[in-house]
């Protein structure tokens, strides 16, 4: 396979795991392998991976504790199908594993070509759900972009942690006809960012986020021409919803978000004017977060002609 799906493989039998990892590799896939639930967050620290395949009964941190830290802490992985595998075969423990949330159940001992089928019927549905969210985008936008007279390229900025997570999207609004540039939440505070360089950002929420955003609210006025979304996580509480609001956000969107939403704000966007915002001026918002939760004293920060 030209992209390789990444696969997470937590199980703390030290053979088995080195089987899962050899027959996925075998069949072309990136295999991760994990020895338990903490080892396993440990690794998403630095991976997204496509699929996570997990047993239940391990030491540490169990299987379902493992899904419920996931699903509950980590919104990029929301769509990100997960399977346990077990030896626990009764048909109580496949109901009982389904309703903890899992996406699948594999019995032990494995069946290797059931396992290969089964990941490839999971990824050909993530595939299709991908598909239908940018056709609902191009056919939105085709109703309603008729009836709009835009004659420049709405500019769409994206940060995020992680680009692979944004890709779909990022696509569907480039088919839109947007200019869209997707930035790593790094250069929020190892390089200059430029809101007022998109019509609309959209940041995917984090610490690093947070923490521009409190700077940006400290030390500068936005420039109101330009749109801050965030994408936040579906737990978050209404006070601390609020107190980004409080920061100059324009509007919070809860991740995994329906592409709809997105198009949404970028109809709203369209419908204030449809043009893209003028080029910086030397007075114009700049930020560089700072790499510490105390928001920094007012000072001057570098400003770049042009963005990337």
């Amino acid at each position: 396979m030209a992209d390789k799906y990444k696969v997470l493989c937590v199980e703390d039998e030290e053979l088995i795991r080195a089987d899962l990892v050899d027959e996925l590799t075998d069949a072309g896939y990136e295999a991760i392998p994990a020895c338990n639930g903490l080892d396993a967050i440990e690794k998403l620290k630095g991976v997204q991976p496509d699929l996570i395949l997990c047993d239940i009964m391990m030491p540490e941190m169990d299987g379902p504790a493992l899904l419920t830290h996931v699903r509950a802490t980590m919104p990029e992985l929301a769509r990100v199908p997960f399977i346990f595998l077990t030896a626990r075969a009764s048909r109580g423990d496949i109901i009982d594993g389904k309703q903890a949330g899992a996406d699948d159940y594999l019995t032990k001992p494995l069946d290797f070509d059931m396992l290969l089928a089964t990941l490839k019927s999971r990824f050909g549905e993530v595939e299709r759900m991908t598909a239908i969210a940018s056709q609902e985008l191009v056919k939105l936008y085709q109703s309603i972009g008729s009836s709009q007279k835009v004659k420049t390229a709405l500019k769409v900025s994206i940060v995020t942690g992680n680009s692979s997570m944004v890709g779909p999207i990022s696509s569907a609004l480039t088919e839109l006809g947007c200019e869209v540039s997707v930035h790593h939440e790094e250069t929020l505070k190892n390089s200059v960012f430029r809101s007022d360089h998109a019509d609309v950002n959209f940041l995917i929420y984090g610490k690093i986020v947070h923490f521009w955003l409190k700077y940006l609210a400290t030390t500068m006025h936005k420039d109101k021409s330009s749109k801050v979304v965030v994408l936040i996580p579906a737990h978050m509480s209404k006070d601390a919803r609020e107190a980004l609001m409080e920061l100059g956000v324009d509007q919070c969107i809860e991740f995994p978000f329906r592409p709809v939403e997105i198009f949404k704000v970028i109809m709203e966007r369209l419908s204030e004017g449809g043009k893209a915002v003028k080029p910086a001026s030397s007075a114009a918002v700049t930020a560089a977060a700072p790499a510490s939760s105390k928001a920094p004293e007012p000072k001057k920060v570098p400003v770049r002609a042009n963005s990337g």
